[in-house]
């Protein structure tokens, strides 16, 4: 092995798979709390330059240890015959509703505040925070033995919570309804372009039996989400793909009540 291919399969070392509310996830959410209340403590301090620093240090972090996942899940190596395969894993695709925080994080360290900005903002803040808290909640099916990933599954999903209620509690992202339909606006978006996603991938030929399914609503698998995977069963396509977008929206909505709800709360 190369030294690249070294540092790949030590990066793929394992533990004693965490268990739901056990050390390993307890000890995130505490980390999580730790953040949010260092940046409840610097409240005077919000900023645009503190804001920015944020999306940066979430973002980029973020993207590392996504792109270490993949490149550690692609690659295989037998001790036994020395043999090192790569096969990359369609399934592991970085584009689900919890990794598009990422993007957008970067994107928006480099726009200027305006409506653009406050929408896709509003979409980390109303949206993506629905997958952080299903993550906090019922982390089972995302942890798994390999210690890389599970660091990377935390960061994900309870840095973008810290992220999402940072903007709310900052006043970044105003309890608006224009912001709120913006962020409706960004979701249309992402769940556009997954769909087109899904449907390209799949007719490609290069799955090889794989699964490929974005935002868990491709047409050809069914989502491996709690209660989303009965529903898919259970009825057509179009109208699951509807049942998906307004579940989601009503998620988003709640999130953006309690908002509004806390920020009259303390303007009080």
């Amino acid at each position: 092995m190369n030294i690249f291919e070294k540092i790949l399969y030590w990066l793929q070392g394992t533990m004693e798979e965490p268990q739901a509310w056990g050390w390993f996830h307890l000890i995130w959410i505490a980390l999580a709390a730790l953040a949010i209340l260092f940046l409840y403590l610097r409240r005077n301090y919000y900023s645009d330059k503190q804001l920015k620093r944020v999306l940066a240090f979430y973002g980029i972090t973020a993207l590392l240890l996504e792109l270490i996942k993949q490149l550690i899940w692609a690659f295989n190596y037998n001790p036994v015959t020395g043999l090192i395969t790569w096969d990359y894993e369609w399934y592991a695709a970085p584009f689900q509703l919890c990794t598009t925080p990422i993007y957008v994080s970067l994107v928006c360290v480099f726009l200027k505040k305006g409506t653009l900005r406050d929408h896709m903002l509003s979409y980390i803040a109303y949206f993506t925070i629905l997958g952080s808290v299903s993550t906090i909640l019922m982390p089972d099916s995302c942890l798994v033995s390999t210690i890389e990933v599970n660091i990377h599954t935390m960061f994900l999903h309870l840095g973008s919570f810290v992220v999402s209620v940072y903007l709310m509690m900052s006043g970044e992202v105003k309890p608006t309804k224009d912001n709120f339909i913006g962020s409706f606006k960004v979701f249309t978006m992402f769940v556009i372009i997954a769909l087109a996603l899904n449907i390209s991938i799949y007719h490609s030929g290069i799955l090889n039996g794989e699964t490929f399914n974005m935002f868990y609503i491709s047409p050809y698998f069914i989502s491996s989400l709690p209660v989303f995977d009965t529903v898919q069963k259970a009825i057509l396509y179009p109208v699951y793909l509807l049942f998906y977008i307004v579940a989601l929206t009503l998620g988003a909505s709640i999130i953006y009540l309690i908002n509004v709800g806390v920020t009259k709360l303390i303007k009080r």
